[in-house]
């Protein structure tokens, strides 16, 4: 977290410093529960190796992936997370990972030290929105093989690892679908 937060050229290195005493690292298990649905998301994680999903039970009880985060990406339930509310979604990772935590009142308070760690959160949230907009603009204006493409040249390592139902779940199309779509590329 701390080398994807300096990417953005914000912090001077004592102010990059400040965020060691608030991030926790921890190695989860594969299918580790982080979140459970109608709790309140009070942790950011970032993921540096590994994969987490999002995910929400529709009206017919059927699971429904929203986000996957994959290497170098941050994942939460962001509604819960800024407005400290009941979330949506269920977080759990798809494979043993290595994430990195920082809890909501730590992150308030970097906020507090400076205005240079409220720049970092307005930054790390627009860059959230425009990843979450983005994901919504291809999946509206591509088929469900465009999405497949999309995802298999941007995470082909991970494409591989993770369970097929929830690639399809993720994408909005059948299992069955899926299988189809793959044998196009082979």
């Amino acid at each position: 977290m701390k080398a994807y937060i300096q990417t953005l050229n914000i912090l001077d290195s004592n102010e990059l410093n400040f965020i060691d005493d608030y991030i926790t690292k921890k190695n989860v298990e594969k299918d580790s529960v982080l979140l459970q649905n109608n709790s309140i998301c009070e942790e950011l994680y970032f993921v540096r190796s590994g994969a987490l999903r999002s995910f929400h039970i529709n009206n017919d009880g059927i699971e429904v992936t929203s986000c996957i985060a994959f290497d170098g990406e941050f994942m939460c339930d962001f509604s819960s997370f800024i407005l400290q509310q009941s979330s949506q979604e269920a977080i759990h990772s798809l494979l043993e990972s290595e994430i990195e935590i920082i809890k909501y009142n730590d992150l308030e308070s970097l906020y507090d030290t400076s205005i240079s760690w409220q720049k970092v959160g307005r930054k790390i949230i627009e860059k959230q929105y425009i990843q979450m907009e983005q994901h919504f603009a291809k999946y509206q204006q591509n088929n469900s093989l465009g999405r497949y493409e999309y995802i298999s040249k941007n995470y082909p390592r991970q494409l591989a690892l993770i369970p097929q139902h929830y690639i399809a779940s993720y994408l909005g199309i059948s299992t069955r679908q899926l299988t189809r779509i793959r044998k196009t590329f082979l």
